[in-house]
């Protein structure tokens, strides 16, 4: 009897290994059936414009595991990008309701989920997300960025402010021009000139170099009659960004008419244009020349701006000087056309152009409206500009 069972030992192996492949091969003959109808579904619903349904049919069909979970979250992105956020939103919250994701996994959908909220504007809900995010080490730096993109957004600049505080030390390094600009938001909506004043000197000391705190500063000790500040002002503007000077020739004029120092007026637009202004002010120190009766001065010095750097602006001037000295006649009508078509190009060229993308303003911003970088809009510069 022992060596019957021995012998049919090998038959019941066999036997049992032939079943269990036939078992296996029924159950991925089943699933490879549904995956089939399911797909045809699928093709039937994007065929039938209810490309919503078929999204939802397509996702069901991929399993969530570590081979597929970067398919899932390419998905969502690129739906994200292609401004289907509510797609996107779907897609990875189905993948966060998942109990057989890790940690790891999912906190990477939550990373995902938060800019499908920013993207769609739910401003409360990616803040929400990003500041638990920022208490994991893993993702505490992209969280924080962005939380700071969220409350430049919602104009929430102390709590930007704040939130650069948690970076590193280098990361805050690389921020201060911006973080300077919040402290500038932040005295732009304050009614109390004091105020505004503490918010801007925090802003200098973020960033020493800052034209736009020092041109604010300009403007408030104007308004409250300290004009040695005002000088002070003015003079580190010149030296810190010379390129902006231009947009603080109204002030500069303000002061010398409201103290009669004229003197430092010039001297400060000496100092400006050896800093390299540009056009307009030299357009604005030989202005100043004509009025005091230095025709001639005026004329030179416009010509050897010329001869430096050719712009519109000083070629109008020019055709300003001549014809004051030329006498009536063809050639002096035909000189005073050409100064109005100029005239015309320079009102209609844009001043101002963004260094990062390019977008070109009649308007200084000191927020890109198109790439949303601070500071990057600067005066152009070439025949057009300065």
């Amino acid at each position: 009897m022992l060596e019957l069972f021995f012998l049919l030992l090998p038959v019941g192996v066999a036997y049992g290994w032939y079943m269990g492949r036939r078992n296996l091969r029924q159950q991925l003959n089943i699933k490879q059936e549904k995956l089939s109808r399911d797909y045809f579904t699928g093709l039937n619903f994007l065929l039938s414009n209810e490309s919503d349904k078929a999204v939802d049919l397509f996702i069901s069909m991929l399993d969530v595991d570590d081979e597929t979970i970067d398919t899932h979250l390419s998905l969502g992105s690129l739906f994200r990008k292609r401004g289907e956020v509510d797609r996107a939103i779907r897609i990875h919250q189905n993948l966060i309701a998942r109990p057989s994701l890790s940690v790891a996994q999912r906190d990477l959908a939550m990373m995902e989920l938060g800019r499908d909220y920013l993207a769609a504007g739910f401003y409360d809900r990616a803040e929400e997300i990003f500041l638990n995010m920022a208490a994991q080490v893993e993702h505490s730096d992209n969280a924080e960025n962005e939380l700071i993109a969220i409350y430049q957004m919602t104009k929430e600049w102390q709590k930007a402010i704040d939130i650069t505080q948690r970076l590193s030390r280098k990361k805050q390094q690389s921020l201060k021009p911006v973080i300077a600009h919040f402290y500038c938001q932040l005295a732009e909506e304050s009614d109390d000139n004091g105020g505004q004043i503490k918010l801007l000197r925090r802003a200098l000391k973020q960033h020493p170099a800052c034209g736009r705190a020092l041109l604010a500063l300009t403007h408030i000790y104007l308004q409250l009659s300290r004009y040695h500040d005002a000088q002070q002002m003015l003079t580190k503007l010149c030296d810190a960004d010379a390129g902006l000077f231009a947009d603080a020739l109204p002030y500069a004029k303000r002061l010398a008419s409201e103290t009669g120092d004229d003197d430092y007026y010039r001297q400060l637009l000496i100092r400006a244009i050896d800093k390299g202004a540009g056009a307009s002010v030299v357009v604005a120190l030989a202005q100043q020349l004509i009025d005091d009766g230095d025709v001639k001065g005026a004329e030179n010095l416009v010509l050897a701006a010329l001869y430096r750097h050719p712009t519109m602006r000083g070629f109008q001037l020019l055709m300003q000087i001549h014809l004051r000295q030329a006498e009536a006649g063809q050639a002096r009508d035909s000189l005073a056309m050409l100064e109005q078509l100029v005239e015309q190009q320079i009102r209609f060229r844009p001043s101002y152009r963004c260094c990062e993308c390019g977008f070109p303003s009649h308007t200084l911003y000191w927020h890109c409206p198109s790439c949303k970088n601070w500071g990057s809009i600067k005066r152009i510069r070439g025949l057009d500009g300065e």
